[in-house]
């Protein structure tokens, strides 16, 4: 089953139970998404084929993409080096609403789960946009002039990918939402009172910013005034996020391995009224990059003793440990939110705590997450759902009414991650030992990710998954160990959800025990379907059972995980020379 935004969206996410048979029947109702196509939609024929990739000549540049491959970081060249970071990216429509041949030839499906940057600009679908960008700018001489004066975080959309990049027409949405939910430095200062004014690094405005590559949605490496390398992240769907990581950055006390005071707050003058707002942040720059892609690649060359391993787990505990005296917590711990300073020091970034992926959370974080996912898409809060059960265990947290409303004391950040700030402070403390458990796992296995990832395809995928051990030493392995237990035993309640996984192979999805099965068609896609949705039904079935257990009533979770000051000194404890 070809891989699309529309698949993986829905296919990754509990509430595939609910949208199963909308998605059935909105494939097998269209023609071409499914099966052999036709001559007049083979790749075979000429007609449907692009007559060229050749970007050598072209004017823009694709760095990169997100949302699986909708949303591309496509910049043009002839505004650099003077461009600032705008934010501004190009949007297409699903995958599948490309013809098939199209599919097929420009690697559209290979590219959904593709991550690297330099990877996704090989693809044919990058360098077909760039082919099309450069003939709407020939075709429109003063596109770019309006380009530089479109709110920040506009967006460029290619409604339709056609083979021929005259028949593709460029829309432009202008997005007036970051420029006016933007709040001065002023207006911050009066309303944190914990963050005093000799506290606030000075301000930038963006037009002195010079884009070097977008690194992400939300992340750009730019140049100052002076060109020194910065991280510019921005606002993206709302400023709750980056304003509540400014702040941390700035109340929380110091600490060597956690991302430094921001060099700037960078200010942006509002199209609509002349409001200068704070647009984003300016961050120290950490070229080595993230743990993510060197891990693997370190452990594949033979440059990563387990001295350095044990040093890196050492610095990411005692980080951990460090917020939790502060009376706060680090949800969203994975290789790539660990950079490598100059020094081969780690350090934490993103604190915006939006949460983690599943696979990386605690089982009284991921059923909590199951729960909200399938409770904000039940159509008006559907009474007598297949779910109810599920909700009204989960209803009886202190942060929900028994009729599922959002409580009145909740700020944004905790409604986007409930699953973590509803749990009770010692708990919260016991999940970050959970996550940081598989951390210590991910370095001394030397792995990008716990396990496969089905939306996210990285340069150096796992060899193994946890909890499947080949390289950690045995002391070490006994730390994970302790840091993962209170995991309900699934198999003695009946309830194995592996044999029903899917694994991704490049752009294609199988079911874990039927790798082999014939590519588009109707047999595949139904199989994928029904695997999915019968492992999402074991899933939430194991997390109905979770909520009724004692632990849900107590908020004791936990409780045999060590605290981070134990696994601290644990880890302190061990020889440098570890074998």
């Amino acid at each position: 089953m070809e891989l699309s935004h529309l698949i993986i969206d829905a296919i990754w996410r509990p509430s595939f139970v609910l949208k199963y048979h909308e998605l059935h029947d909105h494939f097998h109702s269209s023609s071409g998404r499914i099966g052999p196509p036709s001559w007049d939609r083979s790749s075979l024929n000429p007609r449907n084929r692009a007559d060229s990739l050749d970007t050598s000549s072209s004017r823009w540049r694709i760095d990169g993409a997100t949302i699986c491959g909708s949303c591309v970081f496509a910049v043009p060249l002839d505004l650099l080096p003077d461009l600032p970071p705008l934010r501004i990216m190009l949007y297409l429509s699903d995958q599948t609403e490309y013809p098939a041949a199209l599919r097929h030839s420009l690697d559209a499906c290979v590219g959904v789960p593709v991550r690297d940057g330099m990877a996704i600009s090989r693809l044919g679908i990058a360098k077909h946009l760039c082919r099309a960008l450069d003939h709407h700018c020939a075709q429109n001489p003063g596109f770019l002039k309006q380009y530089l004066k479109l709110p920040f975080g506009s967006r460029l959309i290619f409604e339709d990918i056609t083979p021929d990049i005259a028949d593709m027409r460029l829309e432009i949405e202008r997005d007036y939402v970051a420029e006016t939910d933007m709040k001065t430095v002023q207006s911050l200062q009066q309303s944190w009172s914990d963050v005093t004014p000799d506290d606030w690094p000075p301000t930038v405005d963006i037009n002195d910013l010079r884009l070097v590559r977008q690194l992400n949605d939300t992340v750009s490496l730019v140049e100052t005034h002076d060109q020194t390398p910065a991280i510019f992240k921005a606002v993206s769907d709302s400023s709750h996020h980056l304003y509540h990581e400014l702040r941390f950055l700035l109340s929380s006390p110091p600490q060597p391995h956690i991302m430094p005071r921001p060099l700037a707050v960078v200010t942006k003058k509002s199209a609509f009224g002349g409001k200068q707002g704070v647009i984003g942040v300016l961050l120290q720059y950490f070229g080595a990059g993230s743990l993510r892609d060197i891990l693997p690649a370190r452990q594949r060359a033979g440059t990563l003793p387990n001295s350095v391993k044990l040093r890196w787990c050492r610095q990411v505990a005692s980080a951990l440990a460090h917020l939790h005296q502060a009376g706060t917590f680090y949800s969203d711990l994975r290789p790539d939110n660990v950079l490598l300073d100059s020094g081969e020091n780690v350090v934490l970034c993103d604190f915006e705590q939006r949460g983690n992926w599943y696979e990386w959370c605690a089982p009284e974080v991921l059923y909590r997450q199951y729960a909200e996912n399938i409770r904000a898409r039940l159509p008006d809060r559907t009474i007598n759902s297949p779910f109810d059960r599920l909700l009204k265990g989960y209803a009886r947290s202190h942060t929900l009414s028994p009729s599922n409303c959002y409580t009145a004391t909740e700020n944004p950040i905790e409604v986007r991650n409930r699953a973590w700030f509803a749990l009770p402070p010692v708990a919260r403390e016991k999940a970050v030992v959970y996550s940081l458990g598989l951390f210590i796992y991910s370095v001394f296995e030397g792995m990008s990710n716990v396990q496969h990832n089905l939306a996210n395809k990285f340069p150096i995928e796992p060899e193994v998954e946890f909890p499947t051990f080949r390289r950690t030493p045995e002391a070490i392995k006994k730390i994970i160990q302790r840091c993962t237990v209170d995991v309900p035993d699934w198999e003695a309640a009946g309830l194995q959800s592996e044999s029903s996984r899917l694994i991704r192979v490049d752009g294609l999805l199988y079911p874990v025990t039927q790798p082999n099965l014939e590519r588009d068609t109707r047999r595949t896609f139904d199989t994928v379907m029904a695997t999915s949705l019968r492992f999402w039904n074991i899933e939430l079935a194991r997390a109905e059972k979770f909520l009724e257990s004692p632990e849900w009533e107590t908020g004791n979770f936990g409780r045999n995980r060590p605290s981070l000051r134990d696994v601290v000194e644990a880890l302190e404890s061990l020889p440098g020379d570890l074998n």
